[in-house]
């Protein structure tokens, strides 16, 4: 909530309030092609005394805003502010959020600024698109997870009742599990499927906690004939939503309910989890989704182009699909929109040089943004160690892997180079560098646990660079 300052009087007005003005203006004096291509995907993220912060989905959105309508926005800001605005960009990987679609039980809770209110807001009901199966693209990297949710379903005595599916961001999980959830609604031999990401459910619980109402919840909750639980690596480190959620799971469990969890790593490697409520979510299939290969990501792309009613040669998607394979298809859709924005605004042909030049603009910032502290911090955060200990040059045992891990994620993730790594992890030798590189290469084949977490820092790393 942004609390305006006029004379005499506040006038409090929300941030998609004052962004809503702002679009109205705008939409008046371009042409629908244009808004739809540069303004339909933003947002206004904050209002900071002299400062708004507009989110856009990719830095190309946010250059060519900045020069081309920079002066119009303010003045419409400023109008709508009464005050004079500066304007700064920053890039949002998903705008807006779509996990929660029309599937029962689609609601949010109302956060407020102040943190005892957070939580106390009534829920409410968000219409989103929902993803259905049927646009799923299938291939080696997910097919174990979409042909386990589907075999859940094809009797009413499935082999496993609990599945849970994990993965990096960007992958499909959301995808498996709000077009279950959507099949299950519209097929008359069952009740009710529940959708709901694990913060929302968090959420629910502790405005219900507040209320008195906890054997509603319980009640809405345990009733469902199947539970889809998105993020639940989100009740990491919450002991009493742990608790909660062991009890509801256990109680579908018994009564042979369908269960369908995901998150961004293996139940054993989601941090200060309780170990029952881990154990529970093996009890049945464990399915990984790992990023896809050429010809998955090339039948994503077509995919992607048709639903959009975009025509692309062939060639360029297959060098699209080239790069962009074992990376998220959110990196997908992103490089697609840079594409033919760019393509429709300076009447470029869509060719592979253009592709070219949007690949290496994405690849350049992704290396600007993450540095060599930014992973030293995440692994030892997560190994429980000091960075000093990371960069000692006498090396304990516990700190092998490690300090191997941040001189691999260092190398991927950024643009030093060896010797540059190995001189800040207590000034090693390129070549102690590039053998760490490969030990961890070789477990990555082997181990898909260690893979696993491998690409969960990785995703952490990348949203939260310094």
């Amino acid at each position: 909530m942004v609390i305006l300052f006029l004379p005499g009087v506040y006038v409090p007005k929300s941030c998609e309030e004052i962004w809503g003005n702002v679009l109205s203006g705008i939409e008046r004096h371009v042409s629908p092609a244009t808004y739809n291509l540069w303004f339909r995907n933003t947002t206004l993220l904050s209002v900071d005394g002299e400062c708004c912060t507009i989110g856009v989905p990719n830095s190309y959105t946010a250059i060519w805003l900045k020069k081309h309508f920079s002066s119009v926005i303010k003045d419409i800001l400023n109008a709508s502010l009464d005050r004079e605005i500066d304007i700064g960009f920053s890039v949002v990987k998903q705008m807006p959020s779509n996990k929660i679609g029309e599937c029962i039980v689609n609601k949010e809770v109302r956060k407020e600024e102040a943190g005892d209110k957070r939580h106390s807001a009534p829920p409410r009901r968000v219409e989103h698109r929902v993803m259905r199966l049927e646009e799923f693209v299938v291939g080696p990297s997910n097919q174990l997870a979409y042909m386990s949710a589907q075999e859940m379903f094809r009797s009413p005595d499935p082999p496993f009742s609990t599945l849970f599916i994990y993965g990096s961001v960007g992958l499909g999980k959301t995808h498996i599990l709000q077009g279950i959830c959507n099949q299950v609604n519209e097929n008359r031999n069952l009740r009710k499927a529940i959708y709901m990401p694990a913060e929302h459910w968090t959420n629910e619980f502790i405005a219900a906690l507040k209320k008195g109402k906890v054997d509603s919840f319980r009640n809405e909750y345990r009733g469902a004939d199947v539970l889809l639980i998105d993020d639940v690596h989100f009740l990491s480190n919450k002991s009493g939503i742990q608790e909660e959620f062991l009890h509801t799971f256990n109680t579908l469990h018994h009564s042979s309910k369908r269960i369908i969890l995901a998150s961004d790593a293996h139940p054993k490697l989601i941090k200060k989890i309780k170990e029952s409520l881990a154990s529970r979510m093996m009890s049945g299939m464990v399915a990984e989704i790992r990023p896809p290969d050429f010809e998955t990501a090339l039948a994503i792309l077509k995919a992607k182009t048709g639903v959009a009613g975009k025509v692309m040669p062939q060639e360029v998607l297959a060098y699209m699909a080239e790069r962009l394979k074992e990376r998220s298809v959110r990196e997908f859709e992103s490089v697609l929109t840079t594409v033919t924005a760019i393509a429709t605004a300076y009447k470029r042909k869509i060719n592979v040089s253009l592709v070219k030049e949007v690949l290496s603009g994405v690849s350049s910032q992704r290396l600007r943004k993450v540095r060599i502290e930014d992973i030293e911090k995440c692994v030892s955060d997560y190994f429980q160690l000091s960075p000093e200990e990371l960069r000692s040059s006498n090396k304990k045992r516990s700190q092998i892997l490690p300090i191997h891990m941040c001189c691999y994620l260092a190398r991927t993730l950024t643009a030093a180079s060896y010797q540059e790594i190995g001189d800040h992890f207590g000034n090693r030798r390129h070549t102690t560098c590039i053998a760490a590189m490969r030990k961890i290469k070789r477990r990555l084949e082997t181990d898909s646990e260690f893979s696993c977490l491998v690409d969960r820092l990785s995703e952490e790393i990348r949203r939260n660079p310094s």
